[in-house]
């Protein structure tokens, strides 16, 4: 059996999914995403979480496990448009309040009398430092489509916004505080957001045993599923020093009970910084996967050595610091 289509689109704050096509297909759910919400699957159940709200399962377990699928990338791609169409009208009316500042302050300073030589207007103040914040949140993330097979000619060149995550990502990772190394030694990474009680965060760690053969993995564990039962689990394993993280990791995940050693301090704010970066950034969900260039990983691209070189390389040439 073919897996089903679906569709979704925004209008306003009114998320829409319907099955099979965007205009004439029926109506599965309706769902107001004016709060923060994040989707994802247990067993074939979609869920729906919403700020502290209590969870909504929205299609029950009648759905395979590809249409299961489908309708979480569908969802999670529609999100990202939204979000995306915000991000830029933010920018379009900062630029439009820079461009007035700037027009005024140079009216103010120019001179009443003739100039002798032309005088360079100073710049425009920088706007505030929250929105200098914002503009650095790549808005596009995506969670990755079986169906996608082509991420160098659907996925857009590198963004400021983009390079920024990179940049992010790689010196957190640098400080060895808020990661797990489930490889090293390679010219290029992959950073994965996880939770060890998000089933497909679990589906997905072969795969990463051995895209990690050719490129580094570092994890960044996140509460998004389990709250405080992940932060129980994972808080001994950010205390743990950086070279016996992986083990805990993998023990971790093999028998799903909490790791055998001490918790601390550090590895507490460690872990609640993780989730604020993975809640500033406008992830839809876990696991989510993040190249050393800021690109968003489509599951695609790890179907084996040569797609995941393939996406790697279409990427804009890498900038180190």
């Amino acid at each position: 059996m073919r897996p089903k289509t679906f569709s979704t689109h925004i209008i306003g704050s009114i998320l829409t999914t319907r099955l099979g096509h965007a205009d004439s297909g029926a109506v599965l759910f309706t769902l107001d995403i004016s709060q923060e919400t994040h989707f994802f699957m247990q067993g074939n159940h979609l869920i729906i979480r919403q700020n502290n709200q209590q969870d909504i399962v929205m299609l029950d377990d009648r759905l395979s496990p590809a249409d299961a699928q489908n309708v979480l990338n569908t969802l999670t791609q529609a999100v990202m448009q939204h979000q995306k169409i915000k991000l830029w009208r933010r920018r379009i009316v900062w630029g439009l309040i820079l461009i007035t500042l700037a027009a005024v302050c140079g009216h103010r300073l120019l001179p009443t009398t003739p100039p002798i030589q032309t005088a360079l207007l100073p710049s425009s103040e920088q706007p505030p430092a929250s929105w200098l914040a914002a503009s650095s949140v790549p808005e596009t993330v995506q969670l990755p489509s079986r169906e996608y097979r082509e991420p160098a000619e659907t996925i857009q060149p590198t963004s400021t916004a983009w390079a920024t995550l990179a940049n992010n990502l790689r010196d957190a990772a640098g400080r060895k505080l808020f990661t797990v190394p489930l490889t090293t030694g390679h010219s290029r990474t992959l950073y994965v957001f996880s939770d060890p009680l998000c089933q497909h965060c679990r589906d997905l760690e072969p795969t990463l045993a051995a895209m990690g053969k050719n490129v580094n993995i570092d994890v960044f564990p996140v509460t998004l599923i389990g709250k405080n039962q992940t932060a129980a689990q994972i808080i001994p394993v950010l205390c743990a020093p950086p070279e016996k993280r992986r083990a805990l990791w993998k023990a971790l995940l093999a028998d799903n009970s909490p790791a055998q050693a001490p918790s601390c301090d550090i590895g507490e704010k460690a872990l609640a910084v993780n989730d604020k970066a993975f809640a500033a950034y406008g992830f839809p969900g876990t696991p989510q996967l993040i190249a050393d260039d800021g690109r968003p990983v489509p599951f695609s691209a790890l179907e084996n050595d040569e797609t995941l070189a393939a996406f790697m390389n279409a990427g804009a040439p890498l900038k180190r610091k």
